[in-house]
């Protein structure tokens, strides 16, 4: 049986959702999306067997995200999505139910940021909100890791 891998699955999703998009939002610069889809498909396909293959996709599909986020917050927060499923794919983070469960509370945590954004106007304020949970998130997993270390350890 041919089995199709996870990132290939998202990869095709977020083809269709940008060649969609471009279409229906008539972007002047609709070549740049396409082009650039063109560039993370090229570097998924060519990493194959590259230890640091998250990393090179990336670096390839962030210029991706920027061009569709300057076309619309939407497709923005899409293709920020599927690239987070084409790197978890690849690097084998959505092995289980409970990882796909994690990546889709991420999508919607997402999703709910997004709105908030649209809804204020501005971005200053829920980008600091953003960034003090993610200091605290950080601050939590240090601790965290920092105890499991010493239990570890013996210490």
């Amino acid at each position: 049986m041919n089995y199709q891998l996870p990132e290939y699955r998202f990869l095709i999703v977020l083809g269709a959702g940008i060649t969609g998009s471009t279409v229906l939002l008539a972007s002047p610069v609709w070549y740049l999306n396409i082009a650039l889809l063109f560039l993370v498909s090229g570097v998924l396909v060519l990493t194959r067997n590259r230890p640091d293959r998250g990393f090179y996709l990336v670096c390839s599909g962030e210029p991706l995200v920027v061009a569709c986020g300057i076309m619309n917050l939407w497709v923005g927060l899409f293709a920020v999505c599927m690239l987070a499923g084409i790197v978890c794919g690849t690097l084998g983070i959505l092995a289980s139910r409970g990882d796909l469960e994690l990546f889709a509370l991420f999508c919607g945590s997402s999703f709910l940021f997004a709105l908030v954004i649209q809804v204020s106007n501005h971005v200053l304020l829920p980008l600091l909100a953003l960034g003090i949970t993610t200091a605290i998130i950080l601050a939590a997993r240090s601790v965290r890791t920092y105890q499991f270390r010493k239990q570890c350890t013996g210490a």
